[in-house]
């Protein structure tokens, strides 16, 4: 996806952002956070992902495929039977209404349950596909372009928007469409599925919301928050 406006990072900022991608991946590696390859698989996985932990939404989206082993079935599933089997991921008639609804759509514009065309389409033409889609937004949209369709694209995250906020790449305050648009706009394309993944692991088991461990952070030479955290 090209960067949009000109919000262009300056020779320093690159080098920096560059160092900071070179140390998380050593630290981390190349992570899938479970993500599924499939663009619809990844589509169904995400909206389970929704405001709910990991290990709830992975334990959910298994127990679904293991119950109904293919998306026809889960388009036609009785919405209470889906109800329960998604339940442990939360919000669970709200996510079966929107699962079904995206399944119906998606078969009424491609004959066919799958999202297979996507791979052929310019990034700008997928990202107005997906954010299409009943309810789907586009962090949404992103994941699955990044994980499943191997686009150069940065989704922003609650974990990417910490770790980008204390190491000074993004602004202070919460994170917004078009602050996350700025930060994927500033970081070098080639860097920016990287940054993601590595960022969420960071985040996660480092860079947390309360209690980081600035101590044992590859990037505390790096970062102007570091220590300043309780």
């Amino acid at each position: 996806m090209a960067s949009r406006g000109s919000t262009e990072s300056a020779p320093g900022d690159d080098r920096r952002v560059r160092e900071i991608e070179r140390r998380l991946k050593k630290a981390h590696g190349q992570p899938r956070h479970f993500n599924p390859a499939d663009p619809l698989d990844d589509l169904i996985f995400l909206v389970l992902s929704r405001m709910t932990q990991e290990i709830k939404y992975v334990r959910t989206y298994s127990r679904l495929r293991g119950s109904l082993s293919t998306w026809y079935e889960v388009r036609d599933a009785p919405p209470d039977e889906l109800e329960a089997l998604i339940h442990e991921a939360g919000l669970a008639p709200t996510k079966a209404v929107q699962i079904q609804a995206i399944l119906a759509d998606i078969e009424a514009r491609e004959g066919a349950l799958s999202l297979h065309r996507l791979r052929s389409m310019a990034d700008g033409e997928v990202e107005r596909y997906l954010t299409s889609l009943p309810g789907v937004a586009r962090k949404t949209a992103l994941c699955v372009m990044l994980y499943a369709l191997g686009r150069q694209v940065l989704p922003v995250d609650t974990h990417v928007w910490r770790v980008a906020q204390r190491l000074g790449l993004a602004p202070a305050g919460e994170w917004s469409e078009g602050r996350g648009r700025t930060l994927e706009a500033a970081v070098p394309r080639e860097l920016r599925g990287s940054l993601h993944v590595t960022m969420i692991a960071h985040g996660r088991e480092v860079c947390r919301a309360r209690a980081p461990s600035c101590e044992s952070c590859t990037l505390a030479d790096l970062c102007p928050a570091a220590g300043a955290n309780p």
